[in-house]
This record gives structure tokens, C-alpha cells and sequence, in this order.
């Protein structure tokens, strides 16, 4: 992959500082399965932590911000930790959501609602739905609600993910609740601070902050 080539220097949500001196290659936190850790930046509101945004240019040279609250096991200690997030990012992240699947043997359907934010969901070799996708602020493109065809995986799910979608499709209301509103509060401006983390040479701003 062309990283140089493919990667933005503002987007309408996001703008991206970085060395130009040094390799962009040099700059990224970490690579797997030809996915590109670009930065992981800590969320405050009121001056508490709430979370972590972590921004990924995947395998199809597309840019995704990626969030998760503290409730979900990301403290301000761990997403501090590099190695620990390093870790995680390439045993979990890059492996169970992140393009690492042969998606040229996936179909596409476009659900007749929410289109004003792309919402497609992504169907398996089997027939089986496995995704909803949604791009976010014309910019930030989501992916959740994850399909479960056993009872086991549907349960690991819940227990992982807090949701699961099990031998069917996602609702409007899921999609809406579980990816659009979520992301949307997650990619916001009205949260007071973002703190990129000490380990992320390429920094990342909302232009609110500019």
C-alpha cells in the first residue's frame, strides 16, 4: 500500500498532523493484516476520562475512527500503555474487525433506511448477515452490530460486544442506536478535550480544535 499517497492531510471532521521530515511509514503506531494504526487519542469530558477514539487506513486505503468507553475495559491507564494497546490492536481489533476477511466473496445489501449515512450490511460466503457498515460525518466509516449463527458466538458477542445480531437482520432502531448515534456522540465536538497519547507521532484533531 502507498501510505504517503493515500493518506490526507484534512478531511472535514479530522486533520492530521505529522512529520513531514520523517517516513509517514516511520510515523505509524503499528501494522497488521495491512492494517495501519495511525493514532490513539484519550477523550475527557468535564475533565474526566470517558474513553478512546483510535484511527486506522486500512487495507482499502479508507480511514476509520474507531471508539470505545472506559466501561469497556479501555481505562486511561491501559490506552497510556502502548505496548498494552499494541497488544490488544493486533490480537483482537485487527483480526475481528478490521477488512482482515475476504470481503471480495461478501455481498453487499443497502437496507431501505438510514442511506443518508451509506448503511449497508455486509452478507458471508454462507448467506449469513455478519455487519452493519455506516459512514459517519462523511468521513468516519463505522462498522457494529455483528452477526452471530450459533447460540455460543452469540453469547460471546453480547459478553464482548454488549450487543449481538442473531440469525437475522439489524433493526432500523439498532443500526441507529447501536452505530449512527453512537459514533456520532463519540465523534462530536462537544466533548471538551481530546489528548493524543505520547506514543502517537501522527496526531489527530477535530478542526473544532484548530
Amino acid at each position: 500500500m502507498d501510505i504517503k499517497n493515500s493518506f490526507p492531510e484534512y478531511s472535514d471532521e479530522w486533520v492530521f498532523k505529522y512529520n513531514k521530515d520523517i517516513p509517514l511509514k516511520n510515523q505509524i503506531i503499528c501494522t497488521s493484516n495491512y492494517n495501519h494504526l495511525l493514532n490513539v487519542r484519550k477523550i475527557y469530558t468535564n475533565n474526566i476520562y470517558w474513553g478512546v477514539i483510535w484511527t486506522i487506513l486500512d487495507r482499502y486505503n479508507e480511514i476509520s475512527h474507531n471508539f470505545r468507553c472506559k466501561d469497556r475495559g479501555f481505562s486511561e491507564d491501559f490506552v497510556d500503555n502502548k505496548e498494552a494497546f499494541v497488544n490488544i490492536f493486533i490480537n483482537k481489533f485487527s483480526n475481528d474487525y478490521f477488512t482482515t476477511e475476504t470481503f471480495s466473496n461478501y455481498k453487499v445489501i443497502k437496507p431501505d433506511f438510514l442511506q443518508e449515512y451509506e448503511t449497508k450490511f455486509l452478507i458471508d460466503p454462507n448467506g449469513n448477515y455478519y455487519a452493519t457498515t455506516a459512514v459517519i460525518n462523511n468521513t468516519a466509516r463505522a462498522r457494529g452490530l455483528y452477526g452471530a449463527t450459533t447460540e455460543k458466538n452469540h453469547q460471546e458477542q453480547l459478553k464482548e460486544l454488549g450487543v449481538s445480531i442473531f440469525n437475522r437482520f439489524p433493526t432500523e432502531e439498532e443500526v441507529k442506536f447501536h452505530i449512527i448515534d453512537k459514533h456520532i456522540n463519540s465523534l462530536s465536538a462537544n466533548y471538551e478535550t481530546r489528548v493524543n497519547t505520547e506514543y502517537s507521532q501522527i496526531k489527530v484533531y477535530h478542526k473544532s480544535e484548530i
